[in-house]
Protein backbone atom coordinates (compact mmCIF):
# COMPACT_ATOMS: atom_id res chain seq x y z
CA UNK A 1 0.00 0.00 0.00
CA UNK A 2 0.93 3.77 -1.03
CA UNK A 3 2.15 5.46 2.22
CA UNK A 4 -0.20 8.79 0.26
CA UNK A 5 -3.22 6.55 1.02
CA UNK A 6 -2.93 6.64 5.25
CA UNK A 7 -4.29 10.15 6.27
CA UNK A 8 -2.42 13.03 8.05
CA UNK A 9 -3.02 13.67 11.93
CA UNK A 10 -5.45 16.54 10.37
CA UNK A 11 -7.58 14.77 7.88
CA UNK A 12 -8.11 11.79 10.93
CA UNK A 13 -9.28 14.59 13.32
CA UNK A 14 -11.31 16.04 10.04
CA UNK A 15 -12.91 12.60 9.41
CA UNK A 16 -13.69 11.77 12.90
CA UNK A 17 -15.64 15.19 13.66
CA UNK A 18 -17.39 14.37 10.58
CA UNK A 19 -18.52 10.67 11.43
CA UNK A 20 -19.13 11.60 14.85
CA UNK A 21 -21.53 14.30 13.44
CA UNK A 22 -23.41 11.53 10.87
CA UNK A 23 -22.90 8.09 13.37
CA UNK A 24 -22.98 5.08 11.36
CA UNK A 25 -26.18 2.56 10.17
CA UNK A 26 -27.82 0.78 12.84
CA UNK A 27 -27.74 -3.09 11.87
CA UNK A 28 -31.26 -4.78 11.32
CA UNK A 29 -32.20 -8.34 10.97
CA UNK A 30 -33.23 -8.42 7.65
CA UNK A 31 -29.97 -7.11 6.25
CA UNK A 32 -27.35 -9.55 4.84
CA UNK A 33 -24.69 -9.25 7.10
CA UNK A 34 -21.58 -9.42 5.03
CA UNK A 35 -23.18 -6.38 2.76
CA UNK A 36 -23.31 -4.71 5.67
CA UNK A 37 -19.74 -4.79 7.00
CA UNK A 38 -19.25 -3.87 3.33
CA UNK A 39 -21.32 -0.82 4.04
CA UNK A 40 -19.33 0.25 7.29
CA UNK A 41 -16.22 -0.71 5.70
CA UNK A 42 -16.71 1.90 2.65
CA UNK A 43 -17.93 4.43 5.42
CA UNK A 44 -14.19 4.36 6.90
CA UNK A 45 -12.12 4.00 4.17
CA UNK A 46 -14.19 6.50 2.22
CA UNK A 47 -12.71 8.80 4.95
CA UNK A 48 -9.42 7.58 6.22
CA UNK A 49 -8.40 5.88 3.39
CA UNK A 50 -7.62 2.59 4.55
CA UNK A 51 -8.89 0.38 7.39
CA UNK A 52 -6.34 -1.68 9.31
CA UNK A 53 -5.97 -4.82 10.31
CA UNK A 54 -2.98 -4.69 13.02
CA UNK A 55 -3.12 -8.51 13.88
CA UNK A 56 0.09 -10.26 15.74
CA UNK A 57 1.50 -13.86 15.14
CA UNK A 58 2.27 -15.34 18.89
CA UNK A 59 2.21 -18.63 20.67
CA UNK A 60 0.20 -19.02 24.01
CA UNK A 61 2.96 -19.22 26.22
CA UNK A 62 4.09 -15.43 25.18
CA UNK A 63 0.91 -14.40 27.05
CA UNK A 64 -0.43 -17.11 29.12
CA UNK A 65 -3.77 -16.33 28.55
CA UNK A 66 -6.77 -17.93 30.50
CA UNK A 67 -10.16 -18.41 29.40
CA UNK A 68 -13.34 -18.46 31.84
CA UNK A 69 -16.90 -18.28 30.50
CA UNK A 70 -19.75 -17.63 33.20
CA UNK A 71 -23.22 -18.59 32.84
CA UNK A 72 -26.13 -18.04 34.94
CA UNK A 73 -27.67 -21.42 36.11
CA UNK A 74 -30.79 -20.54 35.28
CA UNK A 75 -29.78 -20.44 31.69
CA UNK A 76 -28.62 -23.92 31.36
CA UNK A 77 -30.82 -26.83 30.31
CA UNK A 78 -28.28 -29.55 31.54
CA UNK A 79 -24.92 -28.60 33.84
CA UNK A 80 -23.29 -32.20 32.42
CA UNK A 81 -23.34 -31.23 28.75
CA UNK A 82 -19.60 -29.69 27.74
CA UNK A 83 -22.37 -27.91 24.96
CA UNK A 84 -23.70 -25.80 27.22
CA UNK A 85 -20.54 -23.81 28.34
CA UNK A 86 -19.97 -23.68 25.08
CA UNK A 87 -20.52 -20.70 22.87
CA UNK A 88 -24.41 -20.45 22.02
CA UNK A 89 -26.24 -22.35 19.14
CA UNK A 90 -26.59 -20.38 15.86
CA UNK A 91 -30.31 -20.46 16.53
CA UNK A 92 -30.28 -18.44 19.99
CA UNK A 93 -27.55 -15.93 18.90
CA UNK A 94 -28.50 -12.50 18.90
CA UNK A 95 -27.00 -9.41 18.47
CA UNK A 96 -23.75 -8.71 20.51
CA UNK A 97 -20.24 -6.29 20.91
CA UNK A 98 -18.78 -9.06 18.69
CA UNK A 99 -21.53 -10.53 16.66
CA UNK A 100 -24.67 -10.35 14.45
CA UNK A 101 -27.44 -12.48 15.11
CA UNK A 102 -26.88 -16.55 13.81
CA UNK A 103 -23.07 -15.38 13.83
CA UNK A 104 -21.99 -16.85 17.17
CA UNK A 105 -18.85 -16.26 18.93
CA UNK A 106 -17.10 -17.83 21.87
CA UNK A 107 -16.94 -14.67 24.26
CA UNK A 108 -14.62 -15.31 27.62
CA UNK A 109 -12.04 -13.37 30.11
CA UNK A 110 -8.93 -13.99 31.08
CA UNK A 111 -10.27 -13.54 34.64
CA UNK A 112 -13.20 -15.71 36.26
CA UNK A 113 -14.47 -12.46 37.81
CA UNK A 114 -14.33 -10.49 34.67
CA UNK A 115 -16.30 -13.25 32.87
CA UNK A 116 -18.83 -13.71 36.39
CA UNK A 117 -19.19 -9.50 35.88
CA UNK A 118 -20.22 -9.63 32.50
CA UNK A 119 -22.94 -12.08 32.86
CA UNK A 120 -24.54 -10.62 35.56
CA UNK A 121 -23.95 -6.59 34.10
CA UNK A 122 -25.95 -4.27 35.90
CA UNK A 123 -28.44 -5.78 37.39
CA UNK A 124 -28.48 -7.06 41.41
CA UNK A 125 -27.31 -10.47 41.41
CA UNK A 126 -27.05 -10.94 45.24
CA UNK A 127 -27.96 -14.76 45.95
CA UNK A 128 -28.19 -15.71 42.38
CA UNK A 129 -25.89 -18.88 41.26
CA UNK A 130 -23.20 -19.25 38.78
CA UNK A 131 -21.29 -21.29 36.36
CA UNK A 132 -17.74 -20.38 35.86
CA UNK A 133 -16.05 -22.76 33.34
CA UNK A 134 -12.48 -22.87 32.65
CA UNK A 135 -10.74 -23.48 29.21
CA UNK A 136 -7.78 -24.59 28.20
CA UNK A 137 -5.50 -24.91 25.06
CA UNK A 138 -5.08 -27.91 23.92
CA UNK A 139 -2.17 -27.33 21.58
CA UNK A 140 -0.40 -24.33 23.54
CA UNK A 141 2.80 -24.17 21.21
CA UNK A 142 0.96 -23.81 18.44
CA UNK A 143 0.83 -20.05 16.79
CA UNK A 144 -1.91 -17.69 16.97
CA UNK A 145 -3.48 -14.80 15.40
CA UNK A 146 -3.92 -11.96 17.86
CA UNK A 147 -5.86 -8.65 17.60
CA UNK A 148 -6.84 -6.51 20.44
CA UNK A 149 -8.91 -3.23 20.37
CA UNK A 150 -6.71 -1.65 23.10
CA UNK A 151 -6.12 2.00 21.43
CA UNK A 152 -8.05 3.62 23.74
CA UNK A 153 -7.63 4.86 27.49
CA UNK A 154 -7.52 2.23 29.85
CA UNK A 155 -7.19 2.27 33.62
CA UNK A 156 -3.93 1.88 35.84
CA UNK A 157 -5.57 -1.62 36.78
CA UNK A 158 -5.82 -3.19 33.36
CA UNK A 159 -2.55 -5.46 33.23
CA UNK A 160 -2.83 -5.15 29.07
CA UNK A 161 -1.67 -1.67 28.97
CA UNK A 162 1.16 -2.99 28.00
CA UNK A 163 0.06 -4.38 24.92
CA UNK A 164 -1.67 -0.84 24.07
CA UNK A 165 1.91 0.57 24.56
CA UNK A 166 3.72 -1.68 22.57
CA UNK A 167 1.64 -1.18 19.25
CA UNK A 168 2.17 2.99 19.74
CA UNK A 169 5.93 2.29 20.15
CA UNK A 170 6.43 -0.15 17.44
CA UNK A 171 3.29 1.43 15.15
CA UNK A 172 6.51 1.77 12.32
CA UNK A 173 7.74 -2.42 12.56
CA UNK A 174 5.10 -3.16 9.79
CA UNK A 175 6.32 -0.49 7.40
CA UNK A 176 9.89 -1.18 8.16
CA UNK A 177 9.55 -4.80 7.23
CA UNK A 178 7.69 -4.38 4.37
CA UNK A 179 8.67 -1.53 2.74
CA UNK A 180 11.75 -1.05 4.62
CA UNK A 181 10.78 3.08 5.54
CA UNK A 182 8.60 4.13 8.14
CA UNK A 183 5.44 6.71 8.17
CA UNK A 184 6.28 9.94 8.14
CA UNK A 185 5.39 11.90 11.62
CA UNK A 186 1.97 13.29 10.57
CA UNK A 187 1.00 10.27 8.94
CA UNK A 188 2.29 7.81 12.30
CA UNK A 189 0.43 10.32 14.54
CA UNK A 190 -2.39 10.07 12.03
CA UNK A 191 -2.69 6.85 12.35
CA UNK A 192 -2.54 5.83 15.89
CA UNK A 193 -5.18 8.61 16.28
CA UNK A 194 -7.17 6.32 13.66
CA UNK A 195 -7.07 3.41 15.68
CA UNK A 196 -7.96 5.03 18.98
CA UNK A 197 -11.19 6.65 17.60
CA UNK A 198 -12.10 2.92 16.37
CA UNK A 199 -11.34 1.11 19.29
CA UNK A 200 -13.08 3.70 21.50
CA UNK A 201 -16.17 3.69 19.69
CA UNK A 202 -15.94 -0.07 19.86
CA UNK A 203 -16.71 -0.47 23.29
CA UNK A 204 -18.94 2.77 23.29
CA UNK A 205 -21.33 1.47 20.29
CA UNK A 206 -24.46 1.34 21.84
CA UNK A 207 -25.91 -0.41 19.13
CA UNK A 208 -23.12 -3.13 18.72
CA UNK A 209 -23.38 -2.49 14.91
CA UNK A 210 -20.08 -1.01 14.46
CA UNK A 211 -18.26 -3.26 17.07
CA UNK A 212 -19.67 -6.26 15.08
CA UNK A 213 -18.72 -5.06 12.26
CA UNK A 214 -14.93 -4.65 13.06
CA UNK A 215 -15.12 -8.46 15.17
CA UNK A 216 -16.77 -9.92 11.57
CA UNK A 217 -13.79 -8.59 9.82
CA UNK A 218 -11.38 -10.02 12.15
CA UNK A 219 -13.14 -13.78 13.40
CA UNK A 220 -15.38 -14.64 10.25
CA UNK A 221 -13.12 -13.39 7.33
CA UNK A 222 -12.83 -15.55 4.44
CA UNK A 223 -9.36 -16.30 4.41
CA UNK A 224 -6.95 -18.33 6.89
CA UNK A 225 -5.23 -15.64 8.31
CA UNK A 226 -8.11 -14.63 10.54
CA UNK A 227 -8.04 -13.24 13.99
CA UNK A 228 -7.99 -16.65 16.42
CA UNK A 229 -8.13 -14.37 20.21
CA UNK A 230 -10.35 -11.11 19.73
CA UNK A 231 -9.06 -9.13 23.15
CA UNK A 232 -11.12 -5.73 24.33
CA UNK A 233 -11.46 -3.70 27.77
CA UNK A 234 -14.58 -4.97 29.51
CA UNK A 235 -17.23 -2.71 30.25
CA UNK A 236 -19.12 -3.93 33.29
CA UNK A 237 -15.66 -3.39 34.74
CA UNK A 238 -14.69 0.07 33.40
CA UNK A 239 -12.07 -1.32 31.50
CA UNK A 240 -10.33 -2.55 34.25
CA UNK A 241 -10.18 -6.38 32.55
CA UNK A 242 -10.41 -7.60 29.60
CA UNK A 243 -12.89 -10.04 27.72
CA UNK A 244 -12.05 -11.86 24.56
CA UNK A 245 -14.05 -13.46 21.39
CA UNK A 246 -13.22 -16.85 19.25
CA UNK A 247 -14.42 -18.10 16.20
CA UNK A 248 -16.52 -20.97 16.80
CA UNK A 249 -13.85 -23.32 14.32
CA UNK A 250 -10.95 -22.04 16.61
CA UNK A 251 -12.62 -23.27 19.99
CA UNK A 252 -13.75 -26.42 18.22
CA UNK A 253 -10.21 -26.90 17.45
CA UNK A 254 -8.51 -25.78 20.02
CA UNK A 255 -9.76 -25.63 22.91
CA UNK A 256 -11.29 -27.95 25.76
CA UNK A 257 -12.66 -27.54 29.08
CA UNK A 258 -10.79 -27.98 31.79
CA UNK A 259 -13.48 -27.99 35.15
CA UNK A 260 -16.41 -25.93 35.97
CA UNK A 261 -17.40 -24.10 39.91
CA UNK A 262 -20.84 -23.15 40.97
CA UNK A 263 -20.92 -19.94 42.72
CA UNK A 264 -23.52 -17.96 44.68
CA UNK A 265 -22.64 -14.07 44.86
CA UNK A 266 -23.42 -13.32 48.44
CA UNK A 267 -21.84 -9.73 48.53
CA UNK A 268 -19.71 -7.18 45.41
CA UNK A 269 -18.68 -4.33 46.66
CA UNK A 270 -18.05 -2.40 43.30
CA UNK A 271 -16.18 0.68 43.60
CA UNK A 272 -13.95 -1.50 44.91
CA UNK A 273 -14.24 -4.46 42.89
CA UNK A 274 -14.02 -7.24 45.86
CA UNK A 275 -16.12 -10.21 45.29
CA UNK A 276 -17.24 -12.71 48.52
CA UNK A 277 -18.54 -16.19 46.40
CA UNK A 278 -19.44 -19.04 47.98
CA UNK A 279 -18.85 -21.99 45.83
CA UNK A 280 -21.38 -24.56 46.37
CA UNK A 281 -19.62 -27.30 44.03
CA UNK A 282 -16.84 -27.81 41.68
CA UNK A 283 -16.04 -30.58 38.76
CA UNK A 284 -13.40 -31.45 36.44
CA UNK A 285 -13.43 -33.10 32.99
CA UNK A 286 -12.35 -37.01 33.21
CA UNK A 287 -12.23 -38.78 29.92
CA UNK A 288 -15.29 -36.29 28.19
CA UNK A 289 -17.28 -36.56 31.53
CA UNK A 290 -18.45 -33.83 34.06
CA UNK A 291 -17.30 -34.90 37.40
CA UNK A 292 -19.04 -32.55 40.30
CA UNK A 293 -17.62 -33.18 43.67
CA UNK A 294 -18.32 -32.29 47.27
CA UNK A 295 -16.24 -29.63 48.57
CA UNK A 296 -14.58 -31.14 51.52
CA UNK A 297 -13.06 -29.18 54.75
CA UNK A 298 -9.31 -28.71 54.33
CA UNK A 299 -9.85 -29.80 50.54
CA UNK A 300 -6.26 -29.25 49.56
CA UNK A 301 -7.06 -30.39 45.93
CA UNK A 302 -9.83 -27.57 45.81
CA UNK A 303 -7.88 -24.58 47.13
CA UNK A 304 -5.08 -25.49 44.75
CA UNK A 305 -7.58 -25.16 42.12
CA UNK A 306 -8.44 -21.77 44.16
CA UNK A 307 -5.28 -20.63 43.91
CA UNK A 308 -4.58 -21.54 40.02
CA UNK A 309 -7.77 -20.03 39.10
CA UNK A 310 -8.52 -17.05 41.05
CA UNK A 311 -5.38 -16.54 43.24
CA UNK A 312 -6.08 -13.66 45.67
CA UNK A 313 -8.84 -11.79 43.62
CA UNK A 314 -11.84 -12.38 46.00
CA UNK A 315 -13.04 -13.18 49.60
CA UNK A 316 -13.97 -16.74 49.18
CA UNK A 317 -16.37 -19.15 51.08
CA UNK A 318 -17.20 -22.48 50.65
CA UNK A 319 -20.62 -24.32 51.13
CA UNK A 320 -21.12 -27.86 51.00
CA UNK A 321 -24.62 -27.25 49.35
CA UNK A 322 -26.71 -28.95 46.63
CA UNK A 323 -27.45 -27.35 43.89
CA UNK A 324 -30.67 -27.94 41.35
Amino acid sequence: MEFENFPKFKDVESSIIKLKKNGFPDFEENIDVAKFVEGISKILTNEFGILPNLLKKFRHQELALKFFRARDIETISNINLIREHSYPPINSTGMGRCNFPKFPVFYCSDNPMTALIEVAKDINFLDKKYCISKWELLSPNEELIFQSFLQTKLPKQNQYISVRDNLNKNINKPFQKSLNKNLDKEREKGLLEYLEFLDTNFINDGSYSLSASLAYRALYSDHNFSTDILMYPSVQTQSKGVNMALNPNFVENNLKLSRLYVVETPDYDKDKNIFQITFIKYAEVEKNQIMWKEIKQNDKDFYQLMKEDFGNILNMKKANKQNN
